[in-house]
């Protein structure tokens, strides 16, 4: 199977990713390890803040979170920004809560779609 062959998805934007590293499979998979493995820690601590939000951690979980998936294409790259912005401004916790509530779920799918493309890679 061909890099481009499972270079394909419905949950994440592989654009990025194509017009980059569409043939330097090595590279992708170091960037696709290390995606996972910073992502998936801050997605639990981003979770412990739908119980009692930590402003300063939902702040700076989002903007490592901006730069990181927009290059991997996660399709929630704005409302990461607006829980940013939320955090910063020390909004009313229950939207906080929210807008977490929001992104976890399609960052997890994310992540597991990641996983997927890493294992096919491997497998090259």
């Amino acid at each position: 199977m061909e890099i481009d062959k499972i270079l394909t998805s419905d949950v994440v934007d592989l654009t990025s990713l194509k017009s980059f590293f569409a043939t330097d499979k090595d590279a992708l998979i170091q960037l696709i390890e290390v995606f996972i493995k910073d992502t998936s820690p801050r997605l639990d601590t981003l979770e412990q803040s739908t119980k009692t939000v930590d402003y300063t951690e939902v702040k700076n979980i989002s903007h490592f979170f901006k730069s990181s998936f927009g290059l991997m294409g996660v399709k929630c790259v704005n409302e990461i920004a607006e829980l940013e912005k939320l955090a910063d401004n020390r909004a009313e916790e229950v939207t906080v809560k929210d807008k977490i509530n929001y992104v976890l779920p399609i960052s997890r799918e994310s992540v597991a779609e990641y996983s997927r493309i890493l294992s096919q890679l491997k497998a090259l």
